[in-house]
């Protein structure tokens, strides 16, 4: 019983530490209008897409040969498309 107390304390306060980082980190990032870029944005679309993909893998392994062999096309591109994304990004802003 004392054991469930201490995990819910660990996992609400590590919560808390995340939550807290992230909130300095929005800040920097709206200081150096980081927020309101174009890359940004893009950046965050292709995450977005790439957890779709993430969600949709069960489906597609029920399927057809060419359905999977789509799917991992467009999971490859999605993945150079954020790396090149992430390089222009770290490029623009140095942070």
């Amino acid at each position: 019983m004392a054991m469930k107390w201490i995990l819910t304390f660990a996992y609400f306060a590590f919560m808390y530490w995340c939550v807290r980082k992230a909130h300095e980190s929005a800040a920097e990032y709206a200081a150096t209008g980081m927020l309101r870029s174009p890359l940004y944005w893009t950046a965050m679309i292709l995450i977005c897409f790439l957890f779709g993909l993430a969600l949709s893998e069960r489906y597609v392994l029920t399927q057809s040969s060419t359905l999977i062999w789509a799917w991992w096309a467009a999971l490859g591109a999605t993945v150079i498309a954020l790396l090149i994304v992430r390089r222009a990004m770290k490029w623009r802003y140095p942070i």
